[in-house]
């Protein structure tokens, strides 16, 4: 089988990794010798644009492993009947029932639907947990996509690469 997965994984890595090195870019050490940062405001909000691109490209990424491995053990007709069910539900079906794994998958896919699709808030509703920092959510995201598919490789034909 044939895919660009590898492509959007890579996509995802480098957009964190300029994200992350833009947030430590505009931290400088507080003048008055106190503990903390002073943190310069970004006008163009780039590296939450790349946290953004980062989630997308790892959800991406996720979608092509699974179908391909899913495809790979279930068979086309099978696989399709699950498709459009949540990441947790095709993990579970591949054989990953982690109470841990699935937790953080969880969380990367609230994460990432509320970041890219995203509904304004209320500011009462960013202490009720809604709220998601695109940054630290895309750190989260890539690995754990990075997890899955080290555990569908080390049970299948899939490879991480690229390359099925």
């Amino acid at each position: 089988m044939l895919s660009n997965a590898h492509v959007y994984l890579t996509i995802a890595e480098e957009a964190l990794a300029e994200s992350k090195q833009l947030d430590q870019a505009a931290r400088t050490p507080r003048p008055d010798g106190e503990p903390g940062f002073v943190i310069a405001y970004d006008q163009e909000r780039t590296s939450f644009k790349r946290s953004l691109v980062a989630m997308v490209f790892s959800g991406v990424y996720l979608e092509a492993i699974l179908y391909i491995v899913g495809v790979e053990r279930l068979g086309k007709d099978e696989y399709i009947k699950i498709d459009r069910k949540h990441y947790e539900e095709k993990l579970r079906a591949l054989g990953i029932t982690d109470p841990e794994i699935l937790a953080t998958c969880k969380r990367f896919r609230d994460a990432r639907n509320d970041l890219v699709h995203e509904k304004a808030l209320e500011p009462h509703e960013i202490e009720t947990g809604r709220f998601h920092m695109a940054q630290r959510e895309a750190d989260v995201g890539v690995s754990f996509v990075k997890v899955v598919a080290r555990l569908l490789q080390s049970t299948s034909n899939f490879s991480s690469s690229g390359r099925a």
